[in-house]
């Protein structure tokens, strides 16, 4: 096993290699080391899990980790914690996820094509141009992060049906968690594909028992990412989520068309646009599609690949509707599913479509001797190799630079209208500014203690009245005492950003302001944390048989 993962190391290195030296590079989505930022304050906070981050909204906070998948981030601090900068950290999450992805697709291919076809859809899937487009060109870090899942789940969910062993149970449970916290819109495409991949195999190995464990692996990867997901579905109707579907990113403006997956190889930095005029690639690969249609025709003449033709099949077909819900021949599907329009461009089944290509190419093994192996190899690099750049680099790119001057300005208020609160009903023109304003009267104020979850001011009012307003946007969790009595807080008051507002008396008053946990929060976090216990213990057992799953699972296997 340390031999076939040294090989791949070296067979996808060229994908990464150039992340490997000092500086920085461009992307569309160049909030990750912000974001990483973001995190390592929450957690220094001891906000846990991260939720509000105070930087972002020009300075007036919002709930970004409430809504945006966090599992990258939360990943990115061990590397941070090491001692690397964000920006390195960004990159070194990167390289992880190369690793990752290239890992379990092997693992996935290893198991029907063997050691050589596991290494052929590894490759295919690490060298897919939409893999590159994710992370050098869009800087998709979290979507990037789900490509690693597919073939994980996959793998760990046709083990469990295979085989019954119970350690298979917490894995697909993980693997799904994984994908839920690292981006939920994929997951909710990848869902259907999955049912269909049980379903064959239970019809294959005639499994109805089978079901229990994957019950309880869809329950448990449901608690694992509860602290997540619940708040998610939940309190949507908190934030200006409908920015996410109008404009730029209604899906009606991103089908692709044939020749762009098939023919066109084109290579661009720039924009998904209305029409088949986009700047950069969304090429399925020259070899991703050859290769798997080389392998369906030698269905009619090889014995040898004949008997993985149902397989082959199935596979070839989920990749061809993937490819369909990306093409303007789908919008009747769009339309008739709503939920579908959160996922904003339909080419991001192509994460799917290179997912289903590159498990399939893996089977060329089977046809051909491995000697073309190496050719093989050598075609794949020559044609997609070079995709796996970044635009420009920044040698002296370091944290000081980026969170700094018009860079940190840039950063502060990219994304703004994302996740903004209700009770802003436009983002606001300029920074916060002051920690407060002290407003329809007059006094001074001294800051005790500023974290992203709290705040402590003494405030000293000098007029008969007076209205202290807090410069960070409400949003349900945000508390306020004055002198150790709760107020209540009305949102409404400020009309023009939403802002907390307390009325106040002449003389020196001590105000604190909490965020703290919703009740959907707190069932959030208390399912995720027994879910994540049992899981940590189970995993650490000597024996799953000693575990607490004993009593679950029958002992007998298929």
């Amino acid at each position: 096993m340390k031999k076939d993962l040294l090989i791949l190391l070296l067979l996808i290195l060229p994908a990464f290699a150039g992340l490997i030296q000092p500086g920085y590079f461009t992307m569309h989505d160049d909030l990750q080391g912000m974001r990483q930022l973001q995190m390592q304050k929450c957690l220094n906070d001891l906000q846990i899990p991260c939720r509000w981050v105070s930087d972002l909204g020009y300075g007036f906070g919002y709930p970004l980790f409430n809504y945006y998948p966090p599992l990258p981030y939360y990943i990115g601090q061990i590397f941070h914690w090491s001692g690397l900068s964000y920006l390195d950290t960004v990159k070194a999450v990167g390289i992880l996820g190369f690793i990752l992805t290239a890992w379990f697709m092997y693992l996935l291919g290893k198991k029907f094509w063997g050691r050589s076809g596991g290494l052929v859809s590894a490759a295919f899937y690490t060298y897919a141009p939409y893999h590159s487009l994710d992370f050098y060109v869009r800087g998709a870090m979290n979507e990037f992060w789900a490509m690693a899942f597919y073939p994980a789940i996959f793998f760990t969910s046709y083990k469990l049906i295979a085989t019954a062993q119970k350690k298979w149970i917490p894995l697909l449970s993980l693997s799904v968690a994984c994908l839920m916290l690292s981006h939920n819109p994929m997951l909710m495409i990848f869902a259907p594909f999955l049912l269909i991949w049980i379903i064959y195999w239970w019809w294959k190995f005639r499994s109805v028992r089978s079901l229990f464990p994957l019950a309880v692996s869809a329950i448990w990867a449901a608690g694992l990412s509860a602290f997540f997901t619940l708040p998610v579905v939940f309190e949507q109707k908190y934030a200006h989520v409908q920015t996410l579907i109008i404009g730029y990113f209604n899906y009606l403006a991103h089908f692709l068309n044939l020749y762009q997956i098939f023919i066109r190889n084109y290579w661009g930095y720039g924009e998904s646009i209305n029409g088949p005029g986009d700047t950069m690639s969304f090429s399925l690969g020259y070899l991703h599609w050859i290769i798997p249609a080389v392998i369906i025709i030698s269905l009619l003449f090889s014995k040898k690949i004949r008997s993985h033709a149902s397989l082959l099949i199935l596979l070839t077909l989920t990749m061809l509707f993937s490819l369909f819900m990306s093409h303007t021949r789908s919008i009747p599907v769009w339309q008739l599913i709503k939920p579908l329009e959160y996922l904003q461009f339909p080419w991001r089944f192509l994460t799917l479509a290179v997912f289903f290509t590159s498990f399939i190419s893996g089977a060329v093994i089977l046809i051909f001797s491995k000697k073309i192996l190496i050719l093989l190899f050598l075609l794949l690099l020559l044609l997609n190799a070079g995709f796996f750049r970044p635009r420009l680099w920044y040698p002296d790119a370091t944290d000081a630079t980026k969170f700094s001057g018009n860079s940190w300005r840039l950063l502060v208020t990219s994304g703004i209208f994302d996740y903004l609160p209700i009770w802003a009903p436009l983002p606001p023109p300029d920074a916060a500014g002051d920690d407060l304003n002290i407003t329809g009267g007059e006094g001074s104020f001294r800051r005790i203690s500023k974290k992203t979850n709290f705040q402590q001011y003494q405030i000293d009012i000098t007029s008969p009245g007076a209205v202290v307003e807090l410069q960070t946007f409400y949003f349900p969790g945000w508390k306020i005492w004055v002198d150790g009595s709760p107020v209540p807080i009305d949102p409404a008051r400020d009309k023009l950003l939403g802002r907390m507002q307390v009325d106040m008396n002449t003389g020196v008053h001590i105000l604190t302001a909490r965020f703290t946990n919703t009740p959907v929060r707190t069932i959030g976090n208390s399912l995720s944390l027994l879910s994540w216990l049992l899981l940590i213990y189970t995993i650490g057992a000597p024996s799953l048989t000693r575990g607490p799953l004993a009593k679950l699972w029958p002992q007998k296997t298929l």
